[in-house]
This record gives C-alpha cells, sequence and structure tokens, in this order.
C-alpha cells in the first residue's frame, strides 16, 4: 500500500471566522481538491435515476457490469435518486461518463434510465443539471504541445479537464 504524500498528511483543521455574526468555514480551490484525493472522490461519479429506483445491492451489480468497469469500484446512496460511484481507474471514470444516459432492466424486469453526472463540490442533486461531457479536440496542433500538462492547459479553456 502506497504512504500518503506529505501534502496530505499537513491537511488540518480550519479556522472558524464569524463573518455577519454566521459562523463562516472557507477552503481553496487547491484544498477542496486534496480533500477530494484524502476521501478518494477524484474519480466520482453521481447516477440520477429518474424515477423508481432498484436496491442498492442490485444497483452494485448492473453498473459494473453494463458500465464495463475494469477496477471495481464503489456505489452508495448519495441522495434522493442518486447514487454515489467511485471509480478507481480514470479509463472507467471516462466510459461512464461518455454515456449521456442507459438503460438496464431490473430483476422485476422494469426498464430503468440512469444518467451521470460529474461529482464535483459545486453539485446539486435537486436542481437539473447542465454539466456535460464535452470532447475537444486541437487540429493541426504541433507535435512540441502534445505533453499532458499542455493538452490539459489547452482544454481548461473550455472546462474542467479529464
Amino acid at each position: 500500500m502506497e504512504e500518503p504524500r506529505k501534502e496530505l498528511l499537513a491537511f488540518q483543521r480550519k479556522a472558524v471566522a464569524i463573518i455577519n455574526g454566521e459562523p463562516v468555514v472557507q477552503w481553496t480551490e487547491e484544498e477542496v481538491k486534496m480533500m477530494n484525493v484524502i476521501e478518494n472522490i477524484q474519480y466520482a461519479i453521481v447516477e440520477k435515476f429518474n424515477n423508481v429506483w432498484p436496491s442498492l445491492e442490485e444497483i452494485r451489480t448492473i453498473i459494473p457490469r453494463e458500465c464495463g468497469i475494469k477496477r471495481g469500484c464503489q456505489i452508495g446512496h448519495f441522495r434522493h435518486r442518486h447514487v454515489l460511484i467511485r471509480c478507481q481507474l480514470l479509463e472507467d471514470f471516462v466510459a461512464i461518463l461518455a454515456r449521456n444516459a442507459y438503460y438496464f432492466k431490473t430483476k422485476e424486469g422494469m426498464m430503468l434510465q440512469i444518467r451521470p453526472l460529474i461529482y464535483d463540490e459545486k453539485i446539486k442533486v435537486d436542481e437539473e443539471t447542465t454539466q456535460t461531457i464535452a470532447w475537444v479536440s486541437f487540429p493541426n496542433l504541433m507535435p512540441t504541445l502534445f505533453g499532458k500538462d499542455t493538452l490539459f492547459t489547452l482544454a481548461s479553456v473550455v472546462g474542467r479537464t479529464l
């Protein structure tokens, strides 16, 4: 098992400030990213069921099979009609998100629709999402710019990169 990185161990409690008479705790974007790594949710997806949904046990069987998960994932209840999937591999994360919506048949024979959503700290499960996955291409890109960090920098103009 890998040892935790030093920066993960350095994460400390935050001071509570009082602003306009209300207690407030603030984190930087980098601290939130670090918390996502600590909690192993950097490859997390929220799956939304349209109407009814089967038992969590059945969901844990169906989703990995239907999505072709290669290295396993943790699936748990998130909110009403939503489950949280923690993928271990970036490849599995992208494979699930690449599907706009998919259907599967429960053991009772009902057809259910599931829509994957990217989990992030701003997700509001009680609202319809406007998030979507966009595949960005760079035609005629010079080979000098093919490095991962360079490509992610270019793609960040559109939004969060995977």
